[in-house]
């Protein structure tokens, strides 16, 4: 994302948990894997390994360099391309751009962490405030940085501000997020806002690895994404500019988004989808994986705390709450069946004591109210020893 949150859907109809779920990977690999493949990973990690540590090591040079080379200077575009064929990423142009068109905004798909690189190699470029990619990368892309958080203007604003003093175009990525690559994204559509000379280009990155691991996946970081730029042999790009129509200048921001999604989706051969950035954020969240509880361990520490109380009672409160003091609350304040583990033996009458106490219904009540008072005061007091609290007395 381009530092840019993502609106909500205004449409009634919400996408399904489903369709979100096939355009995006959860996972780096494919789950199964076959004994051959398994072999030949054992082989070619140390392999990959060494690979991504020399072109780590010369790519942070290169990129060093980058960034004090002049934007418009044509022989920048031709270092970062061999920058890039370095660390592993081969850039073919098939669509190169009008040479006489001098457009405001360029308008891309979001395939991998390295796309506005890959564009800049064939047309220089800044992008909006970037918090998805390395810091060195976003030094040499150039980023236009918001001001703070809280004071932000629109980035409409940022942009229009940034075109009034330099004729360097701007590289926006509508999706503001990246898939597997089977559909395109609704496109958000303040970046068809900003300037009506706009050039809408597409990516298509393929890999050469064995396992082909995904470019992404959903709970993915821009750092790791780089890495595995690194660590596979050949990673492929085709760039292609596409060419608008002549009605272009007369639609209104929205027409135009759904206009260059339908376009690039008619290049890659992917459907144009209704989902959104918002849509992907909220599937990841219900999906994010919960750390299994260990359950024999929460009741030793309630025991500890509440030795009076039967296993199974904390057992089953636990597996309900997840929580020991959740758990310990509940128990101090509710009536227990059994007030000990192992029921002291019952002491011989003495001589005086009215043997009908313990028939009489009010007694026993007042006695199990004396009983569990002991209780919760005891209880209390073991927690509070055991986390060092400091109550009033």
């Amino acid at each position: 994302m381009t530092g840019i949150t993502c609106p909500p859907p205004t449409s009634s109809e919400q996408p399904s948990s489903e369709d979100v779920r096939h355009y995006v990977s959860h996972k780096r690999f494919p789950e199964e894997w076959s004994f051959l493949r398994t072999l030949l990973f054992i082989v070619t990690v140390p392999l990959c390994l060494v690979l991504g540590i020399i072109r780590l090591f010369i790519g942070l040079q290169a990129l060093v360099i980058l960034c004090l080379l002049p934007k418009r200077l044509q022989f920048r575009r031709y270092f970062l391309r061999l920058v890039l064929m370095l660390i592993g990423v081969f850039v073919n142009v098939q669509k190169p751009p009008n040479k006489d068109s001098k457009p405001s905004v360029i308008i891309c798909n979001h395939v991998s962490v390295l796309d506005r690189l890959i564009i800049e190699c064939s047309m220089a470029c800044v992008t909006l405030s970037v918090r998805d990619i390395p810091l060195l990368v976003r030094l040499v892309v150039g980023s236009l940085d918001l001001t703070p958080r809280h004071e932000a203007p629109p980035p409409t604003t940022v942009a229009k501000s940034h075109l009034e003093s330099s004729d360097i175009p701007i590289l926006t990525l509508p999706e503001q997020i990246m898939t597997n690559g089977k559909g395109v994204l609704k496109f958000a559509s303040w970046p068809f806002s900003i300037s009506p000379n706009i050039q809408v280009a597409c990516i298509e990155m393929k890999r050469l690895h064995v396992f082909t691991p995904r470019l992404t996946h959903l709970f993915s970081t821009p750092i790791g994404d780089f890495s595995w730029v690194l660590f596979c042999p050949v990673n492929w790009a085709n760039v292609r500019y596409l060419s608008l129509e002549e009605d272009w200048k007369d639609r209104n921001p929205e027409q135009k988004a759904q206009t260059a999604q339908q376009m690039i989706c008619s290049e890659l051969d992917v459907p144009a989808l209704k989902l959104t950035c918002h849509d992907v954020g909220e599937y990841k969240k219900s999906v994010v994986k919960v750390e299994p509880v260990d359950i024999d361990s929460l009741v030793r520490q309630v025991i500890e705390v509440l030795p009076n109380i039967p296993e199974s009672e904390i057992r089953a409160d636990l597996i309900r709450t997840k929580d020991t003091t959740k758990t310990i609350y509940n128990l101090v304040n509710t009536v227990p069946k059994e007030v000990t583990k192992k029921p002291p033996k019952a002491a011989a009458p003495q001589k005086g004591t009215n043997s009908s106490l313990f028939k009489d219904p009010v007694a026993r009540a007042n006695t199990l109210e004396l009983k569990k008072a002991e209780l919760i005061a005891d209880g209390r007091r073991r927690y509070i020893e055991k986390h060092g609290l400091e109550v009033d007395s």
